[in-house]
């Protein structure tokens, strides 16, 4: 797989993973023409997203639809495309709210920590705690039924079944950990099969300079990356001002 762009090959991809992000539907490159590169026709697009096809960073799901983004695709998007932009001034005094309201209470602490971000993000919310006695907390297990991708009901109840193993879901964000930084594991990235159709956005809260625990979010791989990773750099990093005050 090609690994470099032209510049128009990114904005051509960089309006189809946007456009896709707001309609889960494929999209197609009249779409683009109209919304995103009014200066390119729609049969330019058309070639540039062929070429994009082939090089793997899109797929047709089927004849005659527009194309989705595929994991090598989010992959360069994340790497190479995407911006990110702080959480704006409410977001920021909410995430001090809840961290801060049950300060002298660490589970407490976490589980309002876990139930921020899911509310705020949609996605389901996992934060663990390495502690002398390991604690998980979840919430918004049943966020990812609100996405399209897993009404089918044979994916939906896996992911049910999932969010009820807690340590199951410690081990999938525990896995996506690196030290002093945000990873985050796309689709197939994942080592376990069940979440080959999610993304994993993982960083870590700290006491001193030991890393004590994770926050993870669970999200389909269509999810919003700069959002999600904005607000949960900056949960982890109030989480461990708190935990060191």
């Amino acid at each position: 797989m090609q690994s470099d762009l032209s510049d128009r090959q990114q904005k051509i991809l960089n309006a189809i993973i946007n456009e896709f992000q707001h309609s889960a539907e494929p999209v197609g490159s009249r779409s683009i023409a109209k919304n995103y590169l009014p200066d390119l026709s729609p049969a330019t697009i058309r070639n540039e997203m062929a070429d994009l096809e082939d090089d793997g960073f899109i797929t047709q799901p089927h004849t005659s639809a527009g194309r989705i983004p595929t994991d090598h695709g989010y992959r360069f998007y994340v790497n190479r495309l995407m911006h990110t932009s702080p959480p704006t001034r409410k977001e920021e005094e909410q995430i001090k709210h809840a961290v801060r309201q049950s300060a002298e209470d660490l589970d407490s602490i976490l589980h309002q920590t876990a139930r921020l971000l899911s509310h705020a993000l949609d996605y389901t919310a996992v934060v663990v705690n390495l502690g002398q006695h390991k604690r998980i907390f979840s919430s918004g297990a049943v966020n990812l039924l609100h996405q399209p991708e897993f009404r089918d009901l044979a994916h939906m109840q896996k992911m049910l079944e999932l969010f009820e193993e807690e340590e199951l879901l410690a081990e999938i964000v525990d896995e996506c950990f690196l030290p002093n930084e945000i990873n985050i594991r796309i689709g197939a990235e994942n080592k376990h099969k069940i979440i080959k159709d999610c993304s994993v956005v993982v960083s870590s809260y700290a006491v001193g300079h030991e890393n004590i625990g994770r926050i993870g979010i669970i999200g389909p791989t269509r999810m919003y990356y700069s959002k999600t990773t904005s607000l949960v750099s900056c949960v982890a990093k109030e989480l461990s001002k708190v935990l060191n005050f």
